[in-house]
Formats: structure tokens, sequence, C-alpha cells
């Protein structure tokens, strides 16, 4: 182990650090855990027989204690401190107001105060971003709704208070920052145009795929795109991004696109999404997944892609430790792309009798890959096991690239003339139609998605099985792809 290559003890390095932030949300930040940091970094100063192996420790316990140094302080200067008690207090709306079709919910930061507050209304009069607030309201402490942890759901989101009906009063407007402002007058813009051009629920759907709104999508759709296993088409998430990623770098090879050509297309293409998306964390996040799977797709070097991985969560968990065990889109991400990246080639061997017409054997074999490695988390975390996903993600999956694209295309044509804009429409009326027909067929099966239940271990046993088949040496086809 001493005599790891560079990469190796990179990569340990990265992997201490994010498994020491990971017992943080265990153990509590104290002297003795200070002092082992301390004894740690001497060895490794003095011991240089073992300097390697204090140096993994010391990582690992500085994550521990970076995630301590990042709980907040509840005192008289936090909101969360007046939890339980009436208070009035004038805050900002920091994020964009999430609106449902029954309610509506908004973050707000308080002016005077650390910390932020969730605030759930009526749907109207209706909010938006950067509004001055006055709230008057009981501050409540966030608990957890039987098995979900929604107390640290919002911890991660820097969320410690929530506010049921509150009295509200607009002070002001434009408080907030002007670039996301702008950004989401333009997103406002972009559901606008798109309500106008086709109709429901199709509208709802592309506004989901395209931008990631679902607040006009019928709960009964949702609820059969959940039992179908493809929910995923409408959550910006890294899961959609790297399936969307892998398909449109097969489209253009399929054109016969220089990669070089086709990859830069990808980025920039990834860079606008975002912008359009609101630039929230999650599609940051998602973003940052998608542009992994065309660096490994461009190198062909799994050893470089983990380093890549490994780095790009220490860096996010850096900023926001929480999210490591309490996100489930940013662990979902992760796990899908490492499944994409290195359980990919394994299963390549199993399905060489599929067509390899239309990128059907790629897409399948990317689409098990990531079903298969997200499934011990999402019986984990959401009990429920979808087993037409794979052959519905395969029919579906070809549209999504072309309805996005056809939906932007309809934005566009909605700006020169409305009617432009309906004609474009009922092409993606069309497309996100044969969607929802897929969807309604599949969800009415009765063996369509079974719910399971797992515990902790055996979802970590789970993990463990995987990880021993892709590690696995054997004549398996290495992810290995020419650049042209």
């Amino acid at each position: 182990m001493l005599n790891l290559p560079k990469s190796q003890k990179f990569f340990y390095s990265c992997l201490s650090f994010l498994i020491g932030i990971a017992i943080g949300e265990v153990l509590s930040l104290n002297l003795y855990i200070i002092a082992f940091l301390f004894l740690c970094f001497l060895a490794f100063l003095f011991l240089k027989r073992f300097r390697l192996i204090f140096w993994l420790i010391f990582l690992l316990t500085l994550g521990i204690t970076w995630n301590g140094l990042s709980q907040p302080t509840i005192d008289q200067n936090h909101i969360a401190s007046f939890n339980e008690q009436k208070i009035t207090f004038q805050a900002i709306v920091s994020e964009e107001p999430d609106s449902r079709l029954d309610k509506q919910k908004l973050t707000v930061k308080p002016i005077e105060y650390e910390g932020k507050v969730l605030l759930s209304m009526q749907l109207y009069p209706e909010y938006r971003y950067g509004d001055l607030l006055e709230v008057h309201c009981k501050l409540q402490t966030p608990e957890p709704i039987e098995n979900f942890k929604y107390d640290k759901y919002l911890a991660k989101s820097g969320i410690y208070s929530v506010c049921y009906r509150p009295w509200i009063k607009v002070l002001e407007h434009d408080k907030g920052n002007l670039l996301v402002a702008s950004v989401l007058k333009f997103k406002k813009k972009v559901e606008q145009s798109i309500n106008r051009s086709v109709s429901e629920p199709q509208a709802s759907l592309v506004a989901g795929i395209l931008i990631g709104s679902r607040q006009g999508i019928p709960q009964d759709l949702l609820d059969q795109f959940n039992i179908t296993g493809i929910t995923h088409i409408i959550a910006i998430s890294g899961y959609n991004i790297t399936i969307i990623v892998l398909l449109l770098m097969n489209l253009g090879k399929s054109l016969s696109i220089n990669r070089k050509k086709m990859i830069w297309a990808i980025i920039i293409g990834l860079i606008f999404f975002v912008i359009l998306t609101g630039m929230s964390a999650s599609v940051v996040r998602a973003a940052i997944m998608g542009g992994i799977v065309v660096f490994a797709r461009h190198i062909g070097r799994r050893s470089n892609v983990r380093n890549v991985l490994v780095l790009s969560a220490l860096i996010m968990v850096f900023i926001n430790p929480k999210i490591l065990i309490w996100d489930a889109g940013f662990q979902l991400s992760f796990i899908s792309t490492i499944g994409l990246v290195y359980l990919t080639p394994k299963l390549e061997r199993y399905l060489k009798w599929l067509p390899s017409k239309l990128a059907i054997r790629e897409n399948l074999t990317c689409t098990i890959s990531a079903i298969v490695m997200t499934l011990p988390l999402i019986l984990f975390q959401f009990h429920r096991l979808s087993i037409v996903a794979p052959i519905v993600n395969l029919i579906v999956l070809p549209v999504i690239p072309i309805s996005m694209f056809v939906g932007f295309l309809m934005f566009l044509s909605s700006l020169v003339h409305p009617l432009l804009g309906q004609i474009v429409g009922w092409f993606s009326w069309l497309l996100l139609g044969y969607v929802i027909k897929v969807v309604e067929i599949f969800s009415s099966f009765g063996f369509a998605s079974v719910e399971i239940q797992i515990s902790w271990y055996v979802m970590v046993a789970m993990y463990v099985v995987l990880i021993f088949v892709m590690v696995r040496k054997g004549k398996v086809k290495r992810l290995k792809i020419k650049v042209l």
C-alpha cells in the first residue's frame, strides 16, 4: 500500500476525507477529535514508514472536523433560536418559489438573522424571487415524516425553521441577485411560451424535460412515471443528463460528426442548460455529472475518471458537507455515473445479441447499468422496484433528446410569431403524447412495480456485491473509445 501510484494515492486521499465527512454526521465535534487530528499530523511528519497510513487517517479525521465546523451555531443571531415562538421579521425570497397545484412554498433569508425559513401557504397571492417581505408567524422546528428525515433534508439547504400559513406583507421587489433574477425571468418566459404553444399535459411535461419545471404535471401522471421508473426525465438530475449526453454522443456518431466537435458542442449545451434551468445547485451538480460522462468517453481511461469523480464529490461536499448523507439526488448522480463508467463494460458482453442499429444495444446497456447501480439506494430511500423500467426506458429515452430540441425550437418559434410556435408545438405534442401513452400502458400492468423496503445494511451488502462485480478482473471489454 505504501508504494501505490500517485493516482491511487490521490483517490484514497479524497475518499478518506469523504468518509470522514460521513462519520462526522454521527460523531459530534469535540476536543478529542481535534487532538487526534494533531497527533496524526505529527505522525505523518516523523514516521516515514507509515506516512501514507497516517496521512489517510489525518484526512479522515479532517473530514470529521470539517463536518463539525460546518454545523450552524443556533444562538440569538440565528432565526432557529426563535423556533416554537411567534415572531415578526423581514426576509428576502432567496430562491425560486415552489408553486404546486394547491399551495406554494417560499425559501426566505431573514435580514437580521442567520439561517433560512421555509414558508408554506396558499397558492395566491403569488410571490417571486427577490421580494422583500414582512413575515409574521409561529416558527417551528422541522421534524421527520415517518421514515423520511425531513429535518435533515431541509438542513442541507440551510433551513432549520418552517412556518405554515404566515401573514405576509410585500415591502419591496427586486432585492435579490440581479443575474439570478434575470435568469428566472427568462425561465418564466419559456414556461409561458410553452403554455401558449402546446396543450396540457404535454405543456407541463415539456417544461419538466426542458427546464426542470414540474409544477403543472398532474399527480396521476407523476404516479405513472414513478411506477414505470422514468421520473428522471422530468427531474433535472445527473441520472437524466448523463443518459441524454450518451444519447447525443451516439447521435453524433451516427451522423459521422467529429467526436471532438461533438464533445465541445455537448459541453456548451450543458452550460446553456444550467443557465436556462436557473443555475440551482441540483442542476449544477447534474451538469458536472454529465460533463464527467463526456470526459470519460473522451479519454477512455477508467482510472482517470475515478479520480475526476472523487474530486468532484470532494469539492461539492467540501462546500456543503450535508449533501453526502442527506441529498438523494447527489447520491443518485454519482452512483448512476459510476454505473455508466464501470458497469456498462461488464454488461456489454452479455448483451451482444441486441442489434447495434440506432444505438439500441448501447442505450439499453447504459440504461440497465444506471438502473442496477441506483437500485439499492432507490429501494432503501423510496421502497419501490419498477419491473418495467428497463423496457420503458429503452422505448422512451430515444425520444427525449428530440423532444428537448423540438421544445427549444418551439420556444424560439413563438418569439417570432405565436402561430409559428403552435405549429412546432404540434410536433412536441405528438412526441410527448407518445411518451405519455407508453407510460399509461405499462403502468396499467399489475406487475409494473412492487413495494420493497430494505435496511441500510442490506443496501450496503448489495453495493459490496456490485463493487466486487465491477473490480473483478477478467477478459472484459474496457470503456475505451478512439478519438477521431
